[in-house]
């Protein structure tokens, strides 16, 4: 599908705008630097972007979309254990945000936004839907998860959860792993609940 005239712009401004914030910081770089880099005026850059917090956000998304898309193609859900695959998948998506020098860059110091605004923008929830559902639906298909929720309900709550853990920064890989494999996962493993019966 041919972008619109718009969408081409806006792609072209947030590949100046991240070209600039890696090589000279967040808080170094102006709307017109991006303008210069994209080959547009100051206005244009402004047509598209309301302001540069949302313009770092956008780049962010952008960022933060690549490492989901790089992490692990749904065609690569292994057929042995789906709950250790499961585990090391959502281990190496939190060390590779966490760890990630161009998302540090954007959401670090002199940064208008905050890691935390990145990781709860709409765009990146429903993104994290389209990620976690062929896992989600395989862990079903083998009556692995729970019944009682919707791939919805889970992928919202692994988002909280997991954000909560990528904005801890002192956990160490092996406790990150250990916490998933002990509460997430086990969380998710009822094969059904039993409602209980009311008088």
């Amino acid at each position: 599908m041919t972008p619109t005239p718009r969408e081409a712009a806006r792609g072209r401004i947030i590949a100046a705008a991240r070209e600039l914030f890696r090589a000279n910081g967040v808080r170094a770089v102006t709307m017109t630097d991006v303008a210069r880099g994209a080959g547009y005026s100051r206005q244009m850059v402004y047509k598209v972007f309301f302001d540069r917090r949302e313009l770092v956000l956008a780049a962010a998304i952008e960022r933060i979309v690549e490492i989901a898309d790089a992490a692990a193609p749904c065609a690569t859900i292994p057929d042995g254990s789906f709950t250790e695959s499961f585990v090391e998948l959502s281990v190496q998506i939190i060390e590779t945000l966490r760890n990630d020098p161009e998302l540090s860059g954007l959401l670090g110091d002199g940064s208008p936004i905050t890691a935390h605004e990145a990781l709860w923008s709409a765009e990146l929830v429903e993104r994290g839907l389209r990620f976690w559902q062929p896992w989600l639906d395989v862990g079903r298909a083998r009556h692995l998860l729970r019944d009682d929720l919707s791939n919805r309900d889970i992928s919202d709550w692994l988002h909280t959860v997991y954000a909560s853990i990528i904005l801890r920064r002192n956990i160490p890989e092996d406790d990150e792993r250990a916490m998933i494999e002990r509460f997430v996962m086990t969380s998710l493993a009822m094969a059904s609940v039993t409602q209980p019966h009311l008088p």
